[in-house]
């Protein structure tokens, strides 16, 4: 599983995300980066303008 830190450019605030296709925002197959509250960000292959990812990794 694809794991990361977002993190708000405007606020600063930082979440811990991790990307799914389990996830009812998944439109054709591409996995979403969601939190752990279940909340859905933006699509893997999409850069958002307001959010930067920190320490991407694969964990088993």
């Amino acid at each position: 599983m694809k794991t990361a830190i977002m993190r708000n450019i405007i606020t600063g605030a930082e979440r811990r995300v991790h990307l799914t296709l389990d996830h009812p925002a998944v439109q054709c197959g591409i996995a979403v980066w969601v939190d752990d509250e279940g909340r859905a960000y933006f699509p893997e292959d999409v850069q958002n303008p307001f959010y930067e990812l920190r320490d991407v990794n694969d964990t088993p």
